[in-house]
C-alpha cells in the first residue's frame, strides 16, 4: 500500500477548494430554458446564473428530445497531468463539437488553450471549469 505524502494532502484540499463554485446538482437544458432566470446552486452557496441567449444558441444545435439529456454546465475538466483539458459526455461532447467545428466526433475530447479561450468566449455561462487531481 503507497504512504500518502503529506503534500499530496494539501493539494488535493487546495483542488477541493479550487471546485467549491461547482453546482450541487447540474439541470437539463430542458429545465433551464423553463426558467425565468435559470440558474443552478453552487457546492458553496453561490448562484450560477446562464444567459438565455447562450442557453437558446445551445437549443438550436440539438434535437428538441435531446433537451432533458444535456446537462449544464458543460463540465472542461482541468486536470493537473495534462496541458489541455477534457470534455466527456455523449451531449457535452456533440455540443463541444458543434461550437469548435471539430470531426469527427468522440464522446471523449481533448481541447487545448486556444480553444478553451474560444469556447469561454462564446459561452461563459454554460460551460465551468472543473480541477482535477489524479
Amino acid at each position: 500500500m503507497k504512504k500518502l505524502d503529506p503534500s499530496d494532502n494539501i493539494l488535493k484540499k487546495q483542488v477541493i477548494s479550487l471546485n467549491r463554485h461547482l453546482p450541487r446538482r447540474r439541470k437539463t437544458l430542458a429545465e433551464l430554458l423553463r426558467e425565468e432566470r435559470p440558474h443552478v446552486l453552487g457546492v458553496d452557496g453561490t448562484r450560477h446564473r446562464f444567459k438565455n441567449a447562450e442557453l437558446k444558441e445551445i437549443a438550436r444545435m440539438i434535437d428538441k428530445e435531446d433537451y432533458k439529456k444535456l446537462k449544464l454546465p458543460i463540465y472542461i475538466e482541468i486536470e493537473s497531468l495534462t496541458s489541455g483539458a477534457r470534455i466527456a459526455g455523449d451531449m457535452e461532447s456533440t455540443i463541444i463539437c458543434k461550437i469548435l467545428n471539430i470531426d469527427p466526433c468522440k464522446r471523449e475530447l481533448f481541447i487545448y488553450r486556444p480553444q478553451i479561450k474560444e469556447l469561454r468566449i462564446k459561452f461563459p455561462t454554460a460551460t465551468q471549469y472543473i480541477f482535477l487531481v489524479r
